[in-house]
């Protein structure tokens, strides 16, 4: 949803379910700028890319090429160069595209009233559309337990609607499947809930799933699994994790690094991998040590390496795991 809309939450005199701001669904992407405070006043669209995919997808699909020249001609003189309303005025919609539409309008309404309103005239098109169906647990749902609850009924669903043989076909890159997309925003509710509530066991296994579906891992669920496998103690699940991103180089997989390699008792090479963690965001150490506090009511869209933004998203997703091992901050502070 759109950071408008939580502003907007504040505001509107009807009350909706007080659910914690990170449990609302998730953008389709992993927000991370290359570059220090080049944050855009105005945030793109999330979802632009995807209606594009989608509006290409449908407009080729209704015509029949007889070879991939035919097809690439038909792109460089039909597609290239115009807007998603462009090539979707040349597409015919059918009730469900009609309604995924729609829920892309919902998903960045500026109030919950215009959300809701815009995913029933989605869910009347198409019943089984899962951004609609979670607009709908995000302002209806009136507890944690609730919101889980409804995510679980939404996924079953969606995983009967598409079949075991799609996901034997498609399993290991559904995020690049755009029809797929909603449903792994759907799984990514569902693990940010279920670790809100505190059943990490069963997070894990949400993320775990994300990961086998989508191992490049678009939204970066892996930030999220690191943290809980450490809370846990699962150090195999960690170094386990940390050997499938060999060239992850953002502060949660160096910190959390960190914390790995000192429960596991070598704290010579975990002093080592403080240093490279250290030098490439020295922010994160004062949010570990206590020095800083983590701002309750902030709320980030994009971080940036080496930034304080990028420190305070470690911290919220290994910061429980630090704290969990009181003798591991006791030893940080030493190195300070």
């Amino acid at each position: 949803m759109s950071k408008k809309k939580q502003k907007s939450k504040k505001s509107k005199k009807k009350k909706y379910a007080k659910i914690p701001s990170s449990l609302k669904p998730p953008d389709n992407s992993r927000r991370k700028e290359k570059e220090k405070d080049v944050f855009p006043k105005t945030l793109p669209s999330p979802y632009q890319s995807e209606r594009m995919h989608r509006a290409i997808g449908r407009l080729m699909d209704q015509h029949d090429f007889k070879s991939s020249k035919e097809a690439e001609q038909f792109i460089q003189n039909q597609i290239m160069g115009k807007s998603v309303e462009e090539i979707q005025a040349l597409t015919v919609f059918e009730p469900p595209e009609e309604a995924q539409e729609l829920a892309y309008k919902a998903m960045e309404a500026e109030n919950p009233d215009e959300a809701l309103e815009l995913a029933d005239e989605a869910l009347q098109l198409d019943p089984d559309c899962i951004d609609a169906l979670m607009i709908k647990v995000e302002f209806t749902a009136r507890s944690i337990p609730d919101v889980i609850d409804s995510l679980k009924k939404i996924i079953a669903r969606a995983e009967q609607k598409l079949g075991r043989k799609y996901f034997e076909e498609n399993k290991g890159h559904f995020w690049g499947l755009v029809e797929t997309r909603p449903y792994m925003r759907a799984q990514e509710f569902l693990t940010t809930s279920l670790k809100a509530a505190g059943h990490l066991k069963e997070a894990i296994k949400q993320a775990e799933q994300m990961l086998e579906l989508n191992p490049n891992d678009n939204q970066g669920i892996r930030d999220s699994l690191l943290g809980m496998y450490l809370e846990t103690g699962n150090l195999k699940g960690a170094r386990n994790l940390i050997k499938r991103y060999p060239n992850e180089i953002m502060a949660t997989f160096l910190w959390g690094q960190v914390l790995e390699r000192y429960l596991s008792g070598e704290v010579e090479e975990a002093a080592k991998f403080y240093k490279k963690a250290s030098s490439k965001n020295p922010h994160v150490f004062d949010y570990l040590i206590g020095r800083k506090k983590y701002p309750l009511k902030y709320e980030q869209y994009y971080y940036a390496p080496g930034d304080e933004s990028e420190a305070i998203q470690c911290f919220k997703e290994i910061g429980p795991a630090w704290k969990k091992h009181p003798e591991a901050i006791k030893w940080l502070k030493s190195l300070d």
